[in-house]
């Protein structure tokens, strides 16, 4: 029968990744309980914000399922108090370890923070962000848009012109639409749309910061971060440092989509970020003479995908030539989609 002391022993071989301790001597392990063949484990991160610590409860999970004569395992994640929180540093200090332990930023006036997402380009995950900015914003919510894809803004383009933002008592004060979305975006401040952005990930990270952190969003119900493909710098800052309370997937139905938009679903998870649903894009397209349903990238896949990371399927959009014309024109506020309106009800409750 496997006791108290084997399964501690197993998990000093969990190592903390940003730490690089094992959880035992952090005394992250709060409590071993044993009934028959079921093991529970009480894990305490340091942080609610702690950016991976579902790696660290599936590390766990392995080490102790491992065991001889383990059943089955339970690891529940908690979080330290500010009391153990202060000895953990004290000891990181004795051992010469970084003293600074993971945190987000503060919410300021937001309620909810959305990222969208998709790891693949050429899903039309930006025009996604733009419609669900939109069509909250008809519902009657305060709603601003924070353009994390430095390297590739969209953003201001789908809404039309929009005015450069500026300083006042050192925030930057962002453009709006005419719709009153507020919105910030690093093709607002080249002076020259198509102006390439030729910059590293530390740099494309600290604008994302900025971008939040320095920008007098006001009181806002809904703040949408539009992410750029990829599973790299920008999308792990927005996931590490923003205190965002869920992420909807972009997908479109190849199989090639399917696959590299599940890298960015682990990435997510990974970064206990809250999986919204899925939206499958591009799905299909309605002949405008006959109404025959042509499935042009191959038949529906978003539902498969959604019950394979067990989360919602929020619905599919066809390919609609209104919507790029809109998206080209800078006119996306005057586009208007039924199916769409019934994801975003799915979204809000």
């Amino acid at each position: 029968m496997v006791t108290k002391d084997d399964v501690t022993n197993a998990l000093k071989g969990v190592i903390d990744p940003e730490l690089g301790i094992d959880i035992v001597s952090l005394e992250m392990v709060r409590e071993v309980r044993i009934e028959g063949d079921s093991v529970t484990v009480v894990i305490a991160l340091t942080t609610d914000a702690c950016p991976l610590g579902n790696r660290i409860r599936d590390d766990a999970q392995q080490a102790i399922t491992q065991l001889e004569g383990v059943g089955s395992v339970d690891i529940q994640l908690s979080v330290m108090n500010e009391e153990e929180r202060n000895k953990l540093i004290e000891k990181l200090k004795s051992k010469g370890k970084p003293t600074q332990l993971p945190s987000k930023l503060p919410k300021m006036r937001i309620e909810k923070i959305i990222a969208v997402l998709s790891g693949k380009g050429g899903v039309g995950k930006s025009s996604i962000a733009a419609m669900l900015a939109v069509e909250l914003s008809r519902r009657g919510y305060k709603v601003g848009v924070l353009d994390a894809d430095i390297t590739g803004p969209s953003i201001p383009k789908i809404f039309g012109e929009l005015a450069e933002p500026f300083v006042v008592e050192g925030k930057i004060v962002p453009s709006a639409s005419k719709g009153g979305i507020k919105i910030m975006s690093m093709n607002l401040l080249t002076g020259e749309e198509e102006a390439p952005i030729i910059w590293r990930g530390p740099l494309v990270s600290s604008a994302i910061r900025q971008f939040y952190a320095d920008v007098e969003w006001g009181e806002l119900n809904y703040l949408i971060l539009d992410l750029p493909p990829g599973t790299s710098d920008a999308q792990l800052t927005v996931m590490q440092l923003l205190p965002v309370d869920g992420a909807i997937i972009v997908t479109s139905p190849q199989e090639l989509a399917g696959m590299i938009v599940s890298k960015a679903v682990h990435m997510t998870k990974m970064m206990t970020v809250p999986i919204l649903g899925i939206i499958e894009n591009m799905s299909y397209v309605k002949c405008p003479n006959c109404g025959e349903v042509i499935h042009l990238f191959g038949e529906s896949k978003g539902k498969l995908l959604a019950e394979k990371i067990n989360t919602k399927f929020l619905g599919s959009l066809p390919i609609d030539s209104a919507l790029s014309k809109a998206c080209d024109e800078g006119k996306i506020e005057e586009y208007s989609n039924t199916d769409f309106k019934e994801i975003v009800a799915k979204i809000v409750g």
